[in-house]
C-alpha cells in the first residue's frame, strides 16, 4: 500500500499562499508520499510556486483545468506542465456513470483521443493516443458507482473510490474494476486501484472526538458539503461514524487492516485533507501516518503472507 494525499481546495497562489503548498509537498515528498493531488488549482498556477521539484512525489491536477482547446493544443499544454513538474504530473478524468466528464463534453473528448486504451471507441483519423511521456490518468468518480470504476479500468485509468463510500460498498470496487480491465483485455493490477479516505491520528481521544465531530469539524463541513450535492445522505454524524478512520496510530492501523479484509489489497491510500482548515492536525496525521501506521500495515502484511506459504 502507498501513501497519497488529496488537499480539497483551499489555496490560490495568486494571493501569497504558495508558501503553504510548498510545505506540504516538502512533507509529503520527505514522508514517501506517492501523490498528491490538489483539485481547482490551474497549471498555468504553477510558474507561481516555487520548489516544486521533488525526488519521487507526483502532482495531481484536474484535467478540466486546461480548458476547452483542440486535442493537440491540450496535448501542448500538458506537456509543457508536465515538463516544468519534472515529469511528474497526473491527471484527473471525472468519470460520470462511466461517461467521462470534465467541464464539458468537447473537454472529455479530449482526453478520451489522448489517453484511453478503451478498446470499445470508435476509432477514427482524429484518434491518437499521446506519446509518451505523457501523464498518468485517475478515473475520478462522480457518484461512486461501481460502473464509474469499471469504466476507469477500460480506459487504461487508474480506478479511485471516493471517501465517502463505507467498507462494504467500496467492496464493490475491485470486482468491477476486474471486470472491465478483462473486457478491455487487459489485467487488472491492485496497484492501479486508489482509494479516499478521511483519516484522524491522534493520541488523545478528546481532540479526535472533537476533531472530527465538534460544530466546527472541518470533517463535518466536508461531508456537510457532500450532503448538499446529494452524493450522501443529511445524516451528517452518521456519516462521521461510520466514514472517519480515527484515533491513536495502533487503533487507526487496525482499522485499516480491517479496510483491507473488507475490500482487498489496496494499491495506494489518499488521506483527505477537508480544505487545509487545520494544517496542523493534518501534518500530525500524515506523519503518524508515514512513521507510525504504515509499518504497522508492512509488518501484519508480511506475518499474513508467511502464514499463507505454510498452509
Amino acid at each position: 500500500m502507498k501513501l497519497g494525499l488529496i488537499r480539497m481546495p483551499d489555496v490560490n497562489p495568486l494571493r501569497g499562499q504558495e508558501s503553504t503548498v510548498n510545505a506540504q509537498l516538502g512533507l509529503a515528498d520527505s514522508l514517501g508520499f506517492e501523490l498528491m493531488y490538489m483539485p481547482k488549482i490551474e497549471p498555468i498556477r504553477f510558474a507561481d510556486i516555487k520548489s516544486v521539484q521533488t525526488n519521487h512525489l507526483r502532482i495531481g491536477l484536474d484535467a478540466s483545468a486546461f480548458g476547452s482547446m483542440s486535442p493537440r493544443d491540450t496535448e501542448v499544454a500538458i506537456r509543457s506542465v508536465n515538463d516544468a513538474l519534472g515529469g511528474q504530473l497526473c491527471l484527473g478524468v471525472q468519470m460520470c456513470h462511466g461517461n467521462s466528464s470534465t467541464k464539458n463534453k468537447a473537454d472529455a473528448q479530449n482526453f478520451e483521443t489522448l489517453f484511453s486504451h478503451d478498446p470499445h471507441l470508435e476509432k477514427t483519423s482524429s484518434r491518437y493516443p499521446m506519446k509518451p511521456p505523457r501523464p498518468e490518468i485517475i478515473g475520478l468518480p462522480m457518484t461512486g458507482a461501481p460502473q464509474e470504476v469499471a469504466t476507469a479500468a477500460i480506459r487504461g485509468y487508474l480506478p479511485l473510490t471516493p471517501s465517502w463510500l463505507g467498507h462494504s460498498e467500496a467492496a464493490h470496487h475491485w470486482p468491477a474494476i476486474v471486470s472491465g480491465a478483462t473486457s478491455a483485455l487487459r489485467r487488472a493490477r491492485p496497484a492501479d486501484w486508489q482509494i479516499a479516505r478521511s483519516i484522524v491520528i491522534h493520541d488523545d481521544p478528546e481532540v479526535v472526538r472533537s476533531y472530527v465531530f465538534g460544530p466546527r469539524s472541518p470533517l463535518r463541513m466536508h461531508y456537510a458539503r457532500l450532503a448538499q450535492d446529494r452524493l450522501i445522505s443529511p445524516d451528517i454524524d452518521h456519516h462521521l461514524r461510520k466514514l472517519v478512520i480515527a484515533g491513536s496510530a495502533g487503533k487507526v492501523a487496525e482499522d485499516l487492516l480491517a479496510l483491507q479484509e473488507v475490500v482487498g489489497e489496496i494499491g495506494t491510500l489518499h488521506l483527505l485533507d477537508p480544505a487545509g482548515r487545520d494544517p496542523e492536525m493534518t501534518r500530525n496525521t500524515m506523519v503518524r501516518l508515514a512513521e507510525d501506521v504504515m509499518p504497522l500495515i508492512t509488518t501484519s502484511d508480511a506475518q499474513s503472507n508467511k502464514e499463507l506459504e505454510r498452509t
